[in-house]
């Protein structure tokens, strides 16, 4: 389903490399999210339903590399340089606040081709799915713009490692 011709060379298979191709990953899926939001109220309910799956279990997972491996992990490099701080600082909020609103718009979504389909109006779907990867795309755009290439630049072989061994710890849990 991925175009991988669209992520980053598969032949780095560092960490940082699968953090820059799952965030290509997420960029596609703003794309189909914009797609989906250009064609309501046409689109079937399987396809909100594929949509919702994507949004659970690649956005979702994606936020969680970076708010609880990447961001820790760089934080720890950086610490005491207040540059780097402050970036990562605005970085974490954004997030934060993108991976809340991934979870209303699941809800959205989930409501809209279950139970209560019919109780929300194209629009308000249409609307907040923009609000959604507008903001999505942005934290991509942050990730692959300024995170990824601090990460490049700040963090050492030890820290590479650790991220390879956080990446596999969170790929082995299931979600409940």
């Amino acid at each position: 389903m991925w175009d991988r011709s669209a992520t980053s060379d598969t032949k780095d298979h560092s960490p940082l490399g699968e953090m820059a191709d799952h965030n290509a990953r997420v960029v596609q899926i703003c794309d189909l999210l914009e797609a989906m939001a250009d064609d309501l109220p046409r689109r079937p309910v399987p396809v909100w339903r594929e949509a919702a799956r994507m949004c659970e279990e690649v956005v979702k997972r994606h936020y969680k590399l970076v708010l609880d491996v990447l961001l820790p992990v760089l934080e720890a490099r950086t610490l005491g340089e207040e540059d780097c701080e402050d970036v990562l600082r605005r970085v974490h909020a954004d997030f934060e606040d993108e991976a809340s609103k991934l979870l209303e718009l699941n809800a959205l979504m989930l409501d809209t081709v279950g139970d209560s389909a019919g109780k929300i109006e194209p629009e308000a779907l249409g609307y907040a799915l923009r609000c959604f990867f507008v903001a999505l795309r942005r934290n991509a755009s942050w990730e692959a713009d300024v995170l990824l290439p601090l990460a490049r630049r700040r963090l050492n072989i030890d820290d590479l490692d650790m991220l390879r061994r956080l990446m596999q710890m969170d790929a082995n849990i299931k979600p409940a």
